[in-house]
């Protein structure tokens, strides 16, 4: 079935069987390839119990081939009702053993923590490749940006987005948090490259003086910012 033609109100049970179908996987296949137990996926596909972040993101590892199954993942856990509780947490271990499952899942998390932070740095270069003088980590309070280009009187704060596959609400929100406490003038959202959901959140993000941009644009970007505030 193409992308274009789902629903986007199918709860998070249809999507894992769409995606079950389309793998050619029944579900104890699902539950081994994501490292956990048949009856917990189970519970899940049913709509018995709402997945932690860890599990879902297990469970597109297993099913997804691309961005869009990602976002019909993601959309599907956005219809699941509040009165459905969550998983259980994984018992802490006595002994201090780990599943071989939880330390594959916290060797991926410190891989991307990792080119992450490898990301910011790409980031603190451009800017100062194209000569702007920033802050980093620059706040207000409770209020943060990875960087703060001051020029001409103007600020524009710039969020460093590695994972582009997403949490796009969030940097809408966080664009809005920024541009009213930081305060700013405008955002500039720098991610490795673009994808189909960075254009979705293109009109949400531009509603809060927040644009999007990769690497290789950053500079130009923010010459186009200070340009466009000063007529």
């Amino acid at each position: 079935m193409p992308e274009s033609t789902f629903k986007q109100s199918r709860g998070l049970g249809e999507v894992l069987s769409i995606l079950m179908i389309r793998r050619q996987m029944n579900g104890i296949q699902v539950a081994e390839k994501a490292g956990i137990t048949a009856p917990s996926f189970s519970r899940i596909l049913n709509g018995v119990v709402r997945p932690r972040q860890g599990t879902l993101t297990k469970i597109m590892q297993a099913l997804c081939m691309s961005s869009d199954e990602e976002q019909m993942v993601l959309s599907g856990y956005g219809y699941i009702p509040d009165m459905v509780r969550e998983e259980p947490p994984i018992p802490l271990p006595s002994t201090g053993d780990v599943p071989p499952s939880e330390l594959e899942r916290v060797a991926r998390y410190m891989e991307i923590k990792s080119m992450s932070i490898d990301f910011m740095k790409s980031v603190s270069k451009e800017l100062e490749r194209a000569g702007y003088k920033f802050d980093t980590n620059a706040s207000n309070g409770n209020v943060v940006t990875d960087f703060l280009v001051e020029n001409s009187g103007k600020r524009i704060a710039v969020e460093c987005k590695f994972n582009v596959n997403r949490d796009w609400e969030r940097e809408v929100a966080t664009a809005k948090l920024l541009r009213k406490q930081l305060p700013c003038d405008a955002i500039v959202i720098v991610v490795p490259y673009k994808n189909t959901l960075s254009g979705e959140a293109v009109n949400a993000l531009k509603a809060q003086e927040a644009v999007t941009v990769a690497l290789h644009e950053l500079g130009e970007a923010i010459d186009h910012i200070l340009k466009r505030k000063a007529d």
